[in-house]
């Protein structure tokens, strides 16, 4: 049931009384002002609001200028209009004329303000700043303008070294404040870089005993280790001693982490190394009086009342250490102590320290030795999706080429060979690199493991005892399906044909040193198949060219005269029998068959080539030694007959002149 509401005002409007027509007359349109016209229009559109509700809307669509009408009936019924017409543009207008009105009297500057007095003001203002923040302000000035003059390179030495003299005697009383401003700690390490002897010890000993306020600092840190570069032994004992009992907070902080490393890698004793180690262990209150003890597990071994102790601290050490990546992470120190922690706990109730560490990229461990040993660790105790992680990362930062010729780096990339089961993989994140900078990997001294890796895989002919044993350590740790065979064998088969192409195209390079050509004769004792003929063919044009020569001991001699690649050349001979057994062709084959005889008669008059001829002959290849025989003649007997050298005289006694001269 719907009800009817009575408005109150429409009831109201009713009961108003009517103008009469016998009253006075009123002329409403002298007092009556458009903003009165606009007031009493309002009251008339809320009373028809009110009366008719569904009126507002359509209020609200008429169009913005409005006419507004005010009808006034006078005493003879006389209706009157008054009409007034606003637009929204008038409204804005006069708002606008009227914010404007006191700004039209108001007087223009007729002068303009003078910017040359302005701005000596303000300079000179900004000069009273400075020289009240810093009371020897003036004294600085001075020094940078020396310094200036110093560091140019077109200043005479002995201009420079009076100015040196000019510039401490202006700094000395300030180092201690200097060190700690960009500007001025630039100034303090080039006195420490240019300055006499005499100038470097004074600085230096003004700034010693502010040494561990120094590291904290971002400025003075560089300034610290300049001191331990130009000090003596006596003032860099001064300076390492002076930060005991504070290496952990200085390992830890950002700015010290660098020069903490460098300490301890360069300047610091075995003594004072040890002492830096047992206050990261948390236990150098207890080994005061035991400076000889080395290891993390000897630290535990002669406390064993405080060995909980020991590994609590040394764990939480190792926890705030793993959220410094970018700097405590880097340094050796922290290197070798998580290496150590691992290696005693044997990765026990360590797997939350290895999800983390194998987050981070593999380039934070090749700078050290345990660095990489513990990169090695993570590697083994990886599950293939982990594996598959660092190969990636390994590959998007192009790190090969640098983990190859890094002096322990090359120990990560023999782990992944060693563990990764997916091969394909591994052929293309690694491999392309390694065959895309083969020339620069193959001089390097460490990039050549990591071919001889792939080619001669664990082999004591090329590696030392210790890294075999090393990568033995982890058979027991890694998790792999695959056989060490396959793994090897797949390898092999994606390097050894690329390598093979390299040596047939440049057997110059492979040939111009005795370390190269060590890897030489690990390509070629692994390789089989045309692939290898045709390189051990481009090998043997090269040797038998009088024109090749190479340099031994500053002196240019033939190819097969230098030591190290006559040894080679040997050994690549005396493989020959395995080839043999193998149905391949052998290098005495190839190399007898091209040789000539001017060759030859060149070759009998230098001991080593006669050694090679003798390897051949020994070699047990049939067609080589038929091939060697039948090309010396008689004069050549004769000629080796007169040489005095012991390569002559066995080679005589190898050849039957018999049944090889030749009329």
């Amino acid at each position: 049931m719907t009800m009817k509401r009575t408005s109150s005002t429409k009831n109201s409007i009713k009961k108003k009384p009517k103008i009469s027509s016998t009253e006075d007359s009123i002329d409403y349109t002298k007092s009556l002002t458009s903003e009165d016209a606009e007031t009493v229009e309002s009251g008339f559109q809320e009373l028809d609001i009110a009366e008719n509700p569904g009126k507002l809307k359509t209020e609200k669509k008429k169009t913005k200028a409005i006419k507004k009408t005010v009808t006034i009936t006078d005493k003879e019924n006389k209706s009157s209009k008054i009409t007034v017409s606003k637009t929204d543009n008038e409204n804005k207008t006069s708002k606008k004329t009227k914010g404007k009105s006191n700004t039209t009297n108001e007087e223009k500057p007729t002068e303009k303000p003078n910017w040359k007095e302005f701005k000596k003001e303000k300079q000179e203002l900004r000069l009273k700043r400075k020289t009240q923040k810093c009371p020897f302000y003036e004294a600085v000035v001075k020094a940078k303008k020396l310094w200036e003059s110093v560091r140019r390179d077109d200043c005479p030495k002995e201009k420079k070294e009076t100015l040196l003299n000019e510039l401490f005697k202006f700094s000395k009383s300030h180092l201690e404040t200097m060190v700690f401003s960009h500007d001025t700690a630039r100034i303090v390490q080039w006195m420490l870089k240019l300055g006499t002897p005499e100038i470097r010890s004074q600085v230096i000993n003004e700034l010693i005993k502010h040494v561990p306020k120094m590291l904290l600092s971002k400025y003075a840190c560089l300034c610290v280790k300049n001191m331990l570069k130009q000090g003596d032994a006596e003032q860099r004992k001064i300076i390492i001693n002076s930060l005991k009992g504070k290496i952990y907070t200085f390992t830890l902080h950002t700015n010290s982490a660098k020069i903490m490393d460098l300490i301890y890698t360069t300047y610091a004793t075995q003594e004072q190394q040890n002492a830096m180690m047992h206050e990261l262990y948390g236990a150098s209150s207890i080994l005061c009086d035991s400076p000889n003890v080395l290891s993390f597990a000897e630290v535990l071994k002669n406390s064993p009342n405080t060995k909980d102790i020991i590994l609590a601290k040394t764990k939480d050490h190792i926890r705030k250490f793993v959220l410094k990546q970018k700097t405590s992470m880097q340094t050796t120190l922290v290197h070798n102590l998580i290496y150590e922690y691992i290696l005693y706990t044997g990765g026990k109730n360590c797997d939350e320290l290895f999800t983390s560490l194998k987050e981070f990229p593999i380039e934070l461990f090749y700078t050290s030795k345990s660095g990489c040993h513990l990169a090695m660790y993570i590697i083994w105790s990886a599950n293939s999706k982990e594996k598959k992680a660092i190969l990636k990362q390994i590959k998007t930062t192009a790190s090969t080429r640098d983990l190859a010729t890094s002096e322990y780096g090359y120990l990560i990339l023999l782990a992944l060979f060693d563990s990764v089961d997916d091969t394909v993989l591994v052929k293309k994140t690694i491999i392309p690199e390694i065959l895309k900078n083969i020339d620069t990997i193959a001089t390097d001294e460490y990039g050549r493991r990591v071919i001889l890796s792939l080619v001669a895989w664990r082999d004591s002919s090329y590696f030392h005892p210790r890294d075999i044993e090393l990568l033995k350590k982890g058979e027991s740790i890694k998790e792999c399906k695959k056989d060490d065979d396959v793994r090897v064998k797949e390898l092999l088969n994606a390097v050894s044909d690329r390598f093979l192409q390299h040596v047939q195209d440049n057997p110059n390079f492979w040939l111009s040193n005795g370390s190269i050509a060590m890897v030489l004769l690990g390509i070629l004792k692994s390789g089989s198949g045309d692939k290898l003929k045709e390189a051990m063919t481009s090998v043997a044009n090269y040797l038998i060219d009088p024109n090749n020569k190479v340099e031994d001991k500053d002196v240019k001699v033939p190819v097969y005269e230098h030591s190290g690649l006559h040894m080679v050349l040997r050994k690549i001979i005396g493989h020959d029998k395995i080839l043999v057994k193998n149905n391949e062709t052998t290098f005495s084959e190839i190399l007898s068959s091209i040789i000539t005889a001017d060759t030859l008669e060149s070759w009998i008059q230098c001991n080593r080539a006669c050694f090679l001829l003798i390897a051949m002959i020994e070699s047990d290849v049939q067609l080589a030694v038929e091939n060697i025989k039948s090309s010396i003649s008689t004069k050549m007997i004769n000629l080796l007959k007169k040489q005095k050298f012991s390569g002559a005289k066995i080679l005589v006694t190898k050849l039957n002149p018999e049944a090889s001269v030749k009329n």
